[in-house]
């Protein structure tokens, strides 16, 4: 069978170049592309905190966003090696260095129809300048570019003629933010700064603050080098936390590990999990939304970043018990503190809540008093003074001036001060919401119900939430035998001087 081996050669070079300008999926990833080329200068000549600075003119009849560094320059030779070599990047072997496809200048595409490369290098007195245009297969190069000739050595990248939705989406507070993600790692380290300039404002872009609780888990070793974790666990879902996946250079590949189909379940997906995790030996894709999946390296990330996920779920649900136990322990105190206040207005209030005295438990009786206190004091005994418990739980700030000496009154009948219910999770629910153990003295509630579960990320929301089931239980055990209508109305009541207590907002 005869065979022939053909040469490949791209037919028309100018829809190519405009086809791979168009491999972004997002402007703002077009724009980092030029900002990755600012942060390899500096990491070529080794400067760390260089400046690297965004500036945003949306407005007016020629908008233009320019991108601008400091660092060494580049002079004729080096600005005709950029457009003579597209596709082949003499840093792709570097690991300080991002670039790794040679194809970001032709970024400028897809945000504008123009891009100007004015440049001054280090040990130059010259400007000189590379203009590109959307689509051509040709670039002009300006030796003695004297229009936006530079006072100092470094490299200025302007974008002309922009499109509409550029200048939409391309505003300071989007790109501060997207920033702030893409980059976080290498800001957090001092690589460089980012400043976005607009108008008269100028906004440094700083790294996020990792909340939660450090993760201690030594680094990974691939033969491909070091996966190394930064990760925090926080105890409550209460906003999206993610885990980025960092490569060369410090700049994100992606910004969740979730969206990877190996890792989208728990711990990663749970909201608890923050930070990122380095591997520089990672590549993305060509439109940088992606991890590049070969052969090698991405099965030892998958391999390295597993072995750490038994580790990952017992931090987590070591430092979620650790938190719910304190916060339950805080909560039960307040609701303590709440019917001592509430019980006392209803002493003072001659407890109208009191039904006559049964055979029942309950009948008569407070929830805090105990069968023998509601049948009345023991005739043959003398009867002890009673603590004012609802006046020795308020707060440091609130607490009453010492009292004037002044003529004993009657201590209110019954125990409400002797022993406030205790609020403890329910060990054995029974799909009530709450139930009252009088003989312990200790409301349990169901944190399994639904309703629990809806307000249990909420500390001011879970309060109130506790406080009605305490006040449901007070009301049912006073009144065994009232009429549906008679227990709402009493309800009602109860929690009107409820709410009365609960702390402001």
């Amino acid at each position: 069978m005869a065979t022939e081996k053909l040469r490949l050669r791209i037919g028309n070079l100018g829809k190519a170049v405009l086809v791979t300008g168009q491999a972004y999926q997002d402007p703002k990833d077009a724009l980092n592309e030029f900002i990755s080329n600012a942060a390899d200068e500096y990491a070529e000549a080794g400067v760390r905190g260089g400046l690297i600075r965004v500036l945003l003119r949306r407005r007016g009849r020629h908008p233009v966003i320019a991108i601008e560094d400091f660092g060494r320059g580049l002079d004729a030779e080096r600005l005709r090696g950029v457009a003579r070599s597209l596709f082949e990047s003499g840093k792709a072997g570097d690991p300080r260095t991002v670039g790794e496809k040679a194809i970001g200048i032709l970024a400028f595409q897809q945000l504008a129809g123009r891009c100007d490369i004015v440049t001054r290098p280090n040990h130059g007195a010259t400007t000189v300048a590379l203009r590109l245009i959307r689509g051509s297969t040709t670039a002009q190069l300006d030796l003695n570019e004297r229009r936006r000739a530079r006072d100092r050595a470094g490299t200025t990248v302007y974008l002309g003629d922009l499109d509409p939705d550029v200048l939409r989406v391309l505003t300071q507070r989007k790109v501060v933010n997207y920033l702030r993600r893409r980059r976080g790692a290498a800001l957090g380290r001092g690589d460089y700064v980012i400043e976005v300039v607009e108008r008269r404002q100028a906004e440094l872009v700083t790294p996020e603050e990792p909340d939660g609780v450090r993760l201690d888990v030594p680094a990974q070793i691939t033969p491909w080098g070091r996966i190394e974790l930064f990760l925090f666990v926080s105890p409550q879902p209460d906003r999206h936390r993610r885990v980025a996946i960092v490569g060369r250079g410090g700049t994100t590949i992606i910004d969740d590990l979730a969206d990877i189909e190996e890792f989208d379940g728990l711990p990663w997906s749970s909201d608890q999990v923050s930070g990122y995790i380095t591997f520089e030996a990672l590549q993305q894709t060509s439109g940088r939304r992606a991890v590049l999946r070969d052969r090698d390296v991405f099965p030892a990330f998958v391999t390295g970043v597993s072995a750490i996920e038994p580790a990952v779920s017992r931090t987590l649900e070591r430092v979620t018990r650790e938190v719910t136990e304190e916060t339950a322990d805080r909560l039960a105190e307040a609701v303590r503190r709440i019917f001592g206040r509430v019980l006392k207005e209803l002493d003072d209030l001659d407890n109208p809540m009191r039904t006559p005295v049964g055979e029942e438990p309950g009948e008569g009786a407070l929830l805090t008093e105990s069968p023998a206190e509601a049948s009345g004091p023991d005739p043959g005994g003398a009867q002890e003074p009673e603590e004012e418990v609802g006046d020795l739980i308020l707060p440091a700030e609130q607490a009453a001036p010492d009292p004037v000496d002044q003529a004993p009154q009657a201590a209110p009948r019954g125990g409400r001060g002797r022993g406030l219910p205790n609020l403890v999770p329910d060990p054995s629910p029974d799909g009530l919401r709450s139930r009252f153990d009088d003989d312990a003295g200790i409301v349990y509630y169901n944190d399994r119900h639904p309703d629990y579960i809806l307000v249990k990320d909420d500390e001011s929301s879970l309060l109130d939430y506790l406080a009605t089931l305490v006040a449901k239980e007070y009301v049912v055990y006073n009144n065994p035998r009232a009429a549906t209508e008679e227990l709402a109305e009493e309800m009602v009541r109860m929690l009107v001087r409820v709410r009365r207590h609960m702390p402001r907002r």
